[in-house]
Formats: structure tokens, C-alpha cells, sequence
């Protein structure tokens, strides 16, 4: 059977960065290939925002909501309305770092068809090494979904802020489903968050310490519970190491609404899946030579955006 070019969907979620958006958005209109389509989701429904990406890209499929669901909230919309089986995710401040992106995409998914997540790698640490690997972990600034399998495991539980929570989340839950995980260092992504962002760490880091204690909650089975209690106290050892003094005590009067506010999502793993996840987290597994993939990722000489 010939091979046929999969379509393949980016989406971004979007919330008060424009210029960072607008700067993803050229990346991926002048990726070759490009994708098949491109979505945002404007979180809050930012009437700038939503302006200024229809002036300038007509053809992006805009997605809004008026109240604030997440980054996770609004994958879970964008990837619901995404129109093929690949999507493509990237953050509105994360970009390609190759203008074939979508053709090493593309190889990716010839050689792993039934994989459930392709992770991209952001960081120059991991662009040591040219093995692809099964990893227990994918990066959330870039990486492709397998649309089936993601809204099988019922997407992301959505959060204002989500760090700590939800690549971690939807990891192990893959993980214990039998999906594969596939971590391509030549997949490269650049992310560059806007330095003049402001940002309340304060809050952020509040928000953390609930969501250390909100992942065991949902996803350790009850007897290993004392587990995610050692994980909170060692969050807020680090916390203190790091001057955060502030943000915990507001972290820990979060915990209980928090837990009990998303407790229809509890769906705890197996013991054995959480040990398993644990040493594969450590442990990645070699899979293949990243170099010998058809449509290798410098045949056209042509690197960099």
C-alpha cells in the first residue's frame, strides 16, 4: 500500500501574549510542509487578540471562550474541533525550530503509527543525543497528539494554572493505558516566553503546591496516598530552599477546595502502572536512530526558521 501524506492539525491556546502568538503563527504559515490547518483558542475571549490574528492570518481557525478554562481547557476544546488525527500542539510563546517540522511529523508518524504522543525537544540538553526514545513524560511546548486516544483518556483536567499538573497527568494516564510515548530530539521546538510578561510567582507558585497535591489525589490508588503527601512536603522543602516562603501557606488553603473541587476526575492507575511510569521517567528506552528516519531532518539544508 503506497505511503499517504498524513494531515496534520496545529493548534494553540492563546490567552494575553499577542506578539509572542503572532510570532508562532508566522512559524507555522511558513513551515514547509505546512500543516493542514491551524487553531487557536483565545482563553477569556481577548477581543485584541482575536482582532489581531484575524487581520493578520484569515485562515486560522479562531476558537474563543468568555471564561478562562486553561491551558488545558482550551486543548481540550482545540483538539475537539481539530479536523484530522495528528494535532500538532505548540504553546502561543513556542514555535518550530525547523521548517520542516511537519515533514519530520510526518516520518514520525510512517515509523510510529500507533503511537499516542511524538515529544518535541525544546531544550538544548536534549539535543545531545540523536536516539529516539520511549520516555514517560512528553514536553507540553511541543509535541503531536493522537486525536483518538487523547479524548478516549477524556483530555485534560482543565486548570487556571497548570504547571506541576498536567503533562504529568495526561503522561501516566497514557502510560497506564498502553500508549506510547515517543521523544524525537531532531523534533525540535523553540520556546522564548516574552521577558516583559508580568507574572505573579506568588500565585504561580500557590498554584503548584495545590496541583502537587491534586495529581496523587486523582491518579495514586488510595493505599499509596502517604506518597503524595511526601511529594507536597518535599515541594515545600524545595519551596523554602528556593524563597517561596510566601506562597505556601496560600497553597496549602487551596488543597482542599481544590481536591475536592475536581474530584469527579479521580481515576486512579494501578500500583503497577505507577511504578512502571516512575522507572520509565528515569529510565527512557532507546527506540531508534533518529538520523536513519526517512525525510531526515537536514535534507534540505534549511534548519532554522
Amino acid at each position: 500500500m503506497p505511503y499517504v501524506e498524513p494531515h496534520i492539525s496545529a493548534v494553540v491556546p492563546a490567552f494575553q501574549d499577542l506578539g509572542p502568538l503572532l510570532r508562532t503563527l508566522g512559524c507555522l504559515t511558513r513551515c514547509n510542509p505546512s500543516p493542514s490547518e491551524i487553531l487557536v483558542h483565545v482563553d477569556g475571549g481577548n477581543p485584541e487578540i482575536l482582532a489581531s490574528v484575524r487581520a493578520h492570518y484569515p485562515s486560522v481557525r479562531l476558537l474563543a471562550s468568555s471564561a478562562i478554562l486553561g491551558p488545558g481547557g482550551s486543548r481540550n476544546q482545540l483538539i475537539a474541533s481539530a479536523r484530522h488525527q495528528w494535532i500538532a500542539n505548540f504553546d502561543d510563546d513556542s514555535f518550530p525550530a525547523q521548517v520542516n517540522y511537519f515533514g519530520r511529523v510526518a516520518a514520525l508518524i510512517e515509523r510510529f503509527p500507533h503511537a499516542a504522543i511524538l515529544s518535541a525537544a525544546s531544550h538544548p540538553a536534549e539535543w545531545r543525543t540523536l536516539d529516539i526514545k520511549k520516555v514517560g513524560i512528553f514536553s507540553g511546548c511541543g509535541c503531536v497528539f493522537r486525536k483518538s486516544l487523547f479524548e478516549e483518556l477524556g483530555g485534560f483536567v482543565p486548570l487556571p494554572i497548570a504547571y506541576g499538573m498536567e503533562e504529568l497527568d495526561l503522561s501516566l494516564r497514557i502510560h497506564a493505558a498502553d500508549g506510547l510515548l515517543v521523544h524525537d530530539p531532531l523534533l525540535r521546538v523553540r520556546h522564548q516566553p516574552d521577558p516583559d510578561r508580568v507574572r505573579d510567582h506568588q500565585v504561580i507558585s500557590s498554584a503548584v503546591l495545590a496541583n502537587t497535591a491534586l495529581f496523587p489525589f486523582l491518579r495514586f490508588p488510595w493505599p499509596l496516598q502517604a506518597v503524595g503527601l511526601y511529594q507536597v512536603m518535599t515541594r515545600i522543602i524545595w519551596m523554602i530552599k528556593q524563597g517561596h516562603r510566601r506562597s505556601i501557606l496560600p497553597g496549602l488553603k487551596q488543597i482542599p477546595h481544590h481536591l475536592w473541587a475536581h474530584r469527579n476526575y479521580r481515576n486512579a492507575v494501578t500500583a503497577t502502572s505507577l511504578r512502571s511510569w516512575h522507572h520509565l521517567r528515569h529510565h527512557p528506552e532507546n527506540l531508534h536512530d533518529g538520523t536513519h528516519i526517512a525525510n531526515a531532518w537536514q535534507e534540505d539544508g534549511n534548519w532554522e526558521t
